[in-house]
Protein backbone atom coordinates (compact mmCIF):
# COMPACT_ATOMS: atom_id res chain seq x y z
CA UNK A 1 0.00 0.00 0.00
CA UNK A 2 1.49 3.11 -1.01
CA UNK A 3 1.74 5.83 2.09
CA UNK A 4 3.77 8.52 0.36
CA UNK A 5 3.00 10.83 -2.43
CA UNK A 6 5.55 13.42 -4.08
CA UNK A 7 3.23 16.28 -6.14
CA UNK A 8 1.40 14.92 -9.13
CA UNK A 9 -1.66 15.82 -11.00
CA UNK A 10 -4.64 13.95 -9.14
CA UNK A 11 -7.06 14.47 -11.98
CA UNK A 12 -5.03 12.83 -14.38
CA UNK A 13 -3.83 10.16 -12.49
CA UNK A 14 -7.50 9.35 -11.47
CA UNK A 15 -8.38 9.55 -15.24
CA UNK A 16 -5.39 6.90 -15.93
CA UNK A 17 -5.93 4.85 -13.55
CA UNK A 18 -9.59 4.25 -13.48
CA UNK A 19 -10.64 5.69 -10.61
CA UNK A 20 -14.57 7.38 -11.18
CA UNK A 21 -14.30 10.89 -11.84
CA UNK A 22 -17.31 13.40 -10.93
CA UNK A 23 -15.35 17.00 -10.01
CA UNK A 24 -14.85 19.74 -12.70
CA UNK A 25 -11.64 20.69 -10.80
CA UNK A 26 -8.02 19.69 -10.74
CA UNK A 27 -7.50 17.63 -7.50
CA UNK A 28 -4.58 19.01 -4.78
CA UNK A 29 -3.56 17.52 -1.90
CA UNK A 30 -5.47 17.91 1.94
CA UNK A 31 -3.98 16.92 5.58
CA UNK A 32 -5.98 13.96 5.14
CA UNK A 33 -4.46 12.72 1.94
CA UNK A 34 -1.40 11.93 4.59
CA UNK A 35 -2.94 10.68 7.42
CA UNK A 36 -2.99 13.74 9.40
CA UNK A 37 -5.40 15.27 11.76
CA UNK A 38 -6.47 18.37 13.17
CA UNK A 39 -4.80 21.87 12.35
CA UNK A 40 -1.56 20.57 10.66
CA UNK A 41 0.78 23.32 9.46
CA UNK A 42 3.72 21.60 8.14
CA UNK A 43 5.05 18.31 8.26
CA UNK A 44 8.87 17.00 7.39
CA UNK A 45 8.65 13.01 6.96
CA UNK A 46 12.42 11.51 7.55
CA UNK A 47 12.61 7.83 5.89
CA UNK A 48 14.98 5.79 3.39
CA UNK A 49 14.39 7.45 0.22
CA UNK A 50 15.34 10.74 1.85
CA UNK A 51 12.90 13.77 3.12
CA UNK A 52 9.64 15.14 2.31
CA UNK A 53 8.33 18.49 3.60
CA UNK A 54 4.75 19.45 3.52
CA UNK A 55 3.06 22.97 4.20
CA UNK A 56 -0.92 23.29 4.28
CA UNK A 57 -2.93 26.43 4.65
CA UNK A 58 -5.65 26.69 7.84
CA UNK A 59 -8.07 24.89 5.45
CA UNK A 60 -6.26 21.85 5.24
CA UNK A 61 -5.17 22.53 1.10
CA UNK A 62 -1.46 22.18 0.37
CA UNK A 63 0.19 25.33 -0.61
CA UNK A 64 3.75 23.89 -0.51
CA UNK A 65 5.66 20.45 -0.70
CA UNK A 66 9.77 19.48 -0.96
CA UNK A 67 10.79 16.44 -1.93
CA UNK A 68 14.88 16.12 -0.62
CA UNK A 69 16.74 13.49 -2.65
CA UNK A 70 19.91 14.81 -1.28
CA UNK A 71 21.88 17.75 -0.01
CA UNK A 72 21.90 18.91 -3.37
CA UNK A 73 18.76 17.62 -5.44
CA UNK A 74 15.23 18.35 -4.61
CA UNK A 75 12.16 19.13 -6.09
CA UNK A 76 9.62 21.77 -5.14
CA UNK A 77 5.93 22.06 -5.83
CA UNK A 78 3.60 25.25 -5.36
CA UNK A 79 -0.23 25.41 -5.00
CA UNK A 80 -1.52 28.37 -6.19
CA UNK A 81 -5.26 29.22 -5.37
CA UNK A 82 -8.29 31.87 -6.68
CA UNK A 83 -10.64 31.25 -3.88
CA UNK A 84 -11.66 27.59 -3.30
CA UNK A 85 -10.15 26.24 -6.59
CA UNK A 86 -6.73 25.86 -7.66
CA UNK A 87 -5.40 28.36 -10.04
CA UNK A 88 -1.78 27.18 -10.68
CA UNK A 89 0.71 24.18 -9.35
CA UNK A 90 4.97 24.85 -10.27
CA UNK A 91 6.64 22.25 -10.51
CA UNK A 92 10.55 23.56 -9.68
CA UNK A 93 13.52 21.09 -10.13
CA UNK A 94 17.20 21.63 -8.61
CA UNK A 95 20.08 19.73 -9.01
CA UNK A 96 23.45 20.09 -7.74
CA UNK A 97 21.80 22.99 -5.96
CA UNK A 98 20.88 24.91 -9.49
CA UNK A 99 17.62 25.42 -10.75
CA UNK A 100 16.63 23.59 -13.87
CA UNK A 101 14.67 26.02 -16.18
CA UNK A 102 13.95 23.13 -18.75
CA UNK A 103 12.34 20.60 -16.40
CA UNK A 104 10.87 22.89 -14.07
CA UNK A 105 7.32 22.97 -15.58
CA UNK A 106 4.01 25.82 -14.89
CA UNK A 107 0.59 24.23 -14.85
CA UNK A 108 -2.21 26.95 -15.54
CA UNK A 109 -5.89 26.25 -15.55
CA UNK A 110 -8.79 27.70 -17.15
CA UNK A 111 -12.37 26.83 -17.11
CA UNK A 112 -15.07 27.03 -19.16
CA UNK A 113 -18.08 26.60 -16.83
CA UNK A 114 -20.94 26.54 -19.75
CA UNK A 115 -19.44 24.05 -21.69
CA UNK A 116 -18.20 22.10 -18.94
CA UNK A 117 -14.59 21.96 -19.74
CA UNK A 118 -11.43 22.36 -17.86
CA UNK A 119 -8.12 23.58 -19.75
CA UNK A 120 -4.66 22.85 -18.19
CA UNK A 121 -1.50 23.84 -20.47
CA UNK A 122 1.73 23.20 -18.97
CA UNK A 123 4.58 25.38 -19.73
CA UNK A 124 8.67 24.91 -18.69
CA UNK A 125 10.25 28.22 -16.93
CA UNK A 126 11.88 28.71 -20.51
CA UNK A 127 9.14 29.03 -22.14
CA UNK A 128 8.76 26.17 -24.04
CA UNK A 129 5.42 24.52 -24.75
CA UNK A 130 5.23 21.28 -23.24
CA UNK A 131 1.39 19.98 -22.86
CA UNK A 132 -2.03 20.69 -23.25
CA UNK A 133 -5.11 18.89 -21.70
CA UNK A 134 -8.68 19.73 -22.51
CA UNK A 135 -11.38 17.35 -20.07
CA UNK A 136 -14.60 17.86 -20.98
CA UNK A 137 -17.57 16.60 -18.97
CA UNK A 138 -21.26 15.67 -18.96
CA UNK A 139 -23.81 17.62 -16.95
CA UNK A 140 -23.46 15.73 -14.08
CA UNK A 141 -19.77 16.27 -13.70
CA UNK A 142 -18.35 13.10 -15.25
CA UNK A 143 -15.44 13.05 -17.01
CA UNK A 144 -16.65 12.20 -20.68
CA UNK A 145 -13.41 13.35 -23.13
CA UNK A 146 -9.69 13.70 -22.37
CA UNK A 147 -7.66 15.50 -25.13
CA UNK A 148 -3.75 15.03 -24.73
CA UNK A 149 -1.82 17.41 -27.36
CA UNK A 150 1.91 17.86 -27.14
CA UNK A 151 4.69 18.42 -29.89
CA UNK A 152 4.43 15.04 -30.99
CA UNK A 153 0.92 14.77 -31.60
CA UNK A 154 -2.50 14.66 -30.36
CA UNK A 155 -3.98 11.29 -28.32
CA UNK A 156 -8.04 11.83 -27.39
CA UNK A 157 -9.41 9.42 -24.55
CA UNK A 158 -13.16 8.82 -24.52
CA UNK A 159 -15.07 7.59 -21.26
CA UNK A 160 -17.93 5.50 -21.40
CA UNK A 161 -20.34 4.66 -18.79
CA UNK A 162 -23.28 1.93 -18.42
CA UNK A 163 -24.89 0.43 -15.94
CA UNK A 164 -26.11 -2.98 -14.81
CA UNK A 165 -27.97 -3.86 -11.87
CA UNK A 166 -25.83 -2.77 -9.19
CA UNK A 167 -22.88 -2.44 -11.15
CA UNK A 168 -21.57 0.88 -12.89
CA UNK A 169 -18.63 0.46 -15.47
CA UNK A 170 -16.58 3.00 -17.04
CA UNK A 171 -14.85 1.88 -20.31
CA UNK A 172 -11.23 4.00 -21.66
CA UNK A 173 -10.65 4.13 -25.27
CA UNK A 174 -7.48 5.54 -26.60
CA UNK A 175 -7.55 7.10 -29.85
CA UNK A 176 -10.34 3.93 -30.50
CA UNK A 177 -8.22 0.97 -28.83
CA UNK A 178 -9.97 0.38 -25.33
CA UNK A 179 -7.20 0.67 -22.17
CA UNK A 180 -9.37 -0.34 -19.45
CA UNK A 181 -12.23 -0.63 -18.11
CA UNK A 182 -13.40 -0.03 -13.96
CA UNK A 183 -16.51 -2.33 -12.75
CA UNK A 184 -17.59 -0.79 -9.27
CA UNK A 185 -20.37 -2.15 -7.37
CA UNK A 186 -21.41 -2.59 -3.66
CA UNK A 187 -21.90 -5.24 -1.78
CA UNK A 188 -23.57 -6.52 1.67
CA UNK A 189 -20.83 -7.94 4.45
CA UNK A 190 -22.75 -8.32 7.47
CA UNK A 191 -23.65 -4.70 8.62
CA UNK A 192 -21.51 -3.45 6.31
CA UNK A 193 -21.68 -2.34 2.32
CA UNK A 194 -18.55 -2.49 0.67
CA UNK A 195 -17.47 -0.75 -2.45
CA UNK A 196 -15.61 -3.36 -4.60
CA UNK A 197 -13.96 -2.05 -7.74
CA UNK A 198 -12.75 -4.21 -10.55
CA UNK A 199 -9.91 -3.07 -12.82
CA UNK A 200 -9.34 -4.72 -16.60
CA UNK A 201 -6.44 -3.36 -18.02
CA UNK A 202 -5.57 -4.43 -22.05
CA UNK A 203 -2.56 -4.55 -24.41
CA UNK A 204 -3.03 -3.36 -27.89
CA UNK A 205 -7.00 -4.00 -27.10
CA UNK A 206 -6.29 -7.39 -25.74
CA UNK A 207 -6.72 -8.54 -22.30
CA UNK A 208 -3.93 -8.08 -19.67
CA UNK A 209 -3.91 -7.64 -16.42
CA UNK A 210 -6.51 -6.86 -13.74
CA UNK A 211 -6.89 -5.50 -10.29
CA UNK A 212 -10.16 -5.98 -7.32
CA UNK A 213 -10.13 -3.52 -4.81
CA UNK A 214 -12.73 -3.72 -1.84
CA UNK A 215 -13.20 -0.59 0.68
CA UNK A 216 -15.13 -0.43 3.82
CA UNK A 217 -17.53 2.27 4.39
CA UNK A 218 -14.95 4.50 6.16
CA UNK A 219 -13.49 4.52 2.27
CA UNK A 220 -10.19 2.69 3.43
CA UNK A 221 -8.54 -0.18 1.49
CA UNK A 222 -8.95 -3.47 3.19
CA UNK A 223 -8.39 -5.93 0.65
CA UNK A 224 -7.06 -6.34 -3.01
CA UNK A 225 -6.59 -9.14 -5.28
CA UNK A 226 -4.62 -8.72 -8.99
CA UNK A 227 -4.72 -10.64 -11.57
CA UNK A 228 -3.07 -11.96 -14.76
CA UNK A 229 -4.92 -12.89 -17.82
CA UNK A 230 -4.94 -16.52 -18.50
CA UNK A 231 -4.73 -16.69 -22.96
CA UNK A 232 -5.35 -20.70 -22.83
CA UNK A 233 -8.22 -20.53 -20.42
CA UNK A 234 -9.28 -17.24 -22.07
CA UNK A 235 -9.86 -15.93 -18.33
CA UNK A 236 -8.08 -14.13 -15.15
CA UNK A 237 -6.05 -15.94 -12.82
CA UNK A 238 -5.75 -14.31 -9.49
CA UNK A 239 -1.92 -13.96 -8.46
CA UNK A 240 -1.59 -11.77 -5.85
CA UNK A 241 -3.74 -11.16 -2.47
CA UNK A 242 -3.54 -8.44 0.07
CA UNK A 243 -5.76 -8.19 3.04
CA UNK A 244 -5.25 -4.46 5.41
CA UNK A 245 -6.31 -3.80 8.89
CA UNK A 246 -6.49 -1.05 10.42
CA UNK A 247 -6.54 0.53 14.35
CA UNK A 248 -9.34 2.61 16.08
CA UNK A 249 -7.61 5.63 14.66
CA UNK A 250 -7.95 4.57 11.16
CA UNK A 251 -4.14 3.89 11.15
CA UNK A 252 -3.01 0.78 9.13
CA UNK A 253 -2.32 -2.27 11.64
CA UNK A 254 -1.50 -5.15 8.86
CA UNK A 255 -0.73 -6.27 6.02
CA UNK A 256 -0.88 -9.97 4.80
CA UNK A 257 -0.04 -11.04 1.20
CA UNK A 258 0.17 -14.09 0.01
CA UNK A 259 1.19 -15.37 -3.63
CA UNK A 260 -1.76 -18.11 -5.28
CA UNK A 261 0.11 -21.19 -4.21
CA UNK A 262 2.32 -19.59 -1.79
CA UNK A 263 2.59 -19.53 2.45
CA UNK A 264 1.20 -15.99 3.57
CA UNK A 265 3.39 -13.00 4.52
CA UNK A 266 2.28 -10.52 7.14
CA UNK A 267 3.76 -7.20 7.72
CA UNK A 268 2.83 -4.90 10.70
CA UNK A 269 2.72 -1.41 11.39
CA UNK A 270 3.75 0.35 14.87
CA UNK A 271 3.23 3.96 15.86
CA UNK A 272 4.44 6.15 18.47
CA UNK A 273 1.68 9.37 18.76
CA UNK A 274 2.50 13.14 19.23
CA UNK A 275 0.09 13.58 22.64
CA UNK A 276 -1.82 16.41 20.61
CA UNK A 277 -5.33 16.67 19.77
CA UNK A 278 -7.02 14.64 18.14
CA UNK A 279 -3.09 13.65 17.44
CA UNK A 280 -0.91 12.13 14.83
CA UNK A 281 1.94 9.88 14.91
CA UNK A 282 5.31 10.89 15.04
CA UNK A 283 7.20 7.02 14.46
CA UNK A 284 6.23 4.25 12.40
CA UNK A 285 7.85 1.29 12.59
CA UNK A 286 7.69 -1.50 9.91
CA UNK A 287 8.39 -5.11 10.78
CA UNK A 288 9.78 -7.51 10.05
CA UNK A 289 11.69 -5.25 8.03
CA UNK A 290 12.09 -3.13 11.10
CA UNK A 291 11.93 0.31 8.76
CA UNK A 292 11.50 3.61 10.52
CA UNK A 293 9.54 6.34 9.34
CA UNK A 294 9.62 10.00 11.30
CA UNK A 295 7.83 12.48 11.05
CA UNK A 296 8.09 16.17 12.67
CA UNK A 297 4.77 18.01 12.63
CA UNK A 298 3.51 21.50 13.91
CA UNK A 299 0.18 23.28 14.24
CA UNK A 300 -1.48 26.22 13.70
CA UNK A 301 -2.03 28.09 16.77
CA UNK A 302 -5.91 29.19 17.43
CA UNK A 303 -6.56 32.10 15.01
CA UNK A 304 -9.40 33.48 18.26
CA UNK A 305 -7.26 31.47 21.86
CA UNK A 306 -10.19 32.84 24.18
CA UNK A 307 -12.61 31.22 21.74
CA UNK A 308 -11.03 28.34 21.38
CA UNK A 309 -10.05 28.00 25.62
CA UNK A 310 -14.31 28.91 26.11
CA UNK A 311 -15.13 26.27 23.93
CA UNK A 312 -12.95 23.17 25.38
CA UNK A 313 -13.75 24.46 29.01
CA UNK A 314 -9.91 25.93 29.77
Amino acid sequence: MKQWYSGFYYLLAACLTGQPLVAQEPEFFTRKDFQLRGPVKTCVVKANYGEEHFEFDRKGRMLKSLTRYSDTDYDITYYIYEGDRLKERRDEVYRNREFDQQTSLAHFYQRDTAAHRLLEKIVSYDRNFQEQQVLEYDSIGRLQRLVRSDLEGVDETLLQYSSFKDEETVTYQLNGVVQQSVRTSHQARGKQTLTVTLTKKYLDGEPSQAEEQTYDPEGRLIGETQFTYDAGKTAFSPELTTRYAYNEDGLLLEEITRREGGEPKTRKYIYQMDGAEPGNWIRQVVTPEHTIVVRQITYYKPENPEKAADSTGG
